[in-house]
């Protein structure tokens, strides 16, 4: 039973190896090797903010650090307030939270 078991699920693998090489996604293919990975968090303690942000020396854009992309969510959304004003500044991508 458990040999059976494992032959029928070794040709399974087998066979997603074959159509894996077949659509040309081998150990060759730079996209087997890499992954790309983002952050994100809301922008809520300005003072670690602060601290991680860093201005590009090719372009003179401020960066946060902390994270790929920041977002403005329920505690930090007030249109004049330090949050919003601290994220005016930064050329990270950033979100709102939508909440209903």
């Amino acid at each position: 039973m458990v040999e059976d078991r494992y032959k029928e699920l070794a040709q399974r693998v087998d066979e997603a190896i074959g159509f894996l090489n077949a659509a040309g996604a081998t150990a060759d293919n730079p996209i087997m090797n890499t992954v790309e990975f983002w952050v994100s968090h809301e922008c809520l303690h300005l003072q670690y903010e602060q601290a991680l942000t860093r201005e590009d020396s090719t372009t003179g854009h401020y960066y946060d650090c902390s994270a790929h992309m920041l977002w403005v969510g329920e505690r930090t959304r007030q249109l004049d307030g330090a949050h919003v004003e601290f994220l005016r500044g930064v050329s990270n991508p950033l979100g709102i939270k939508y909440g209903g």
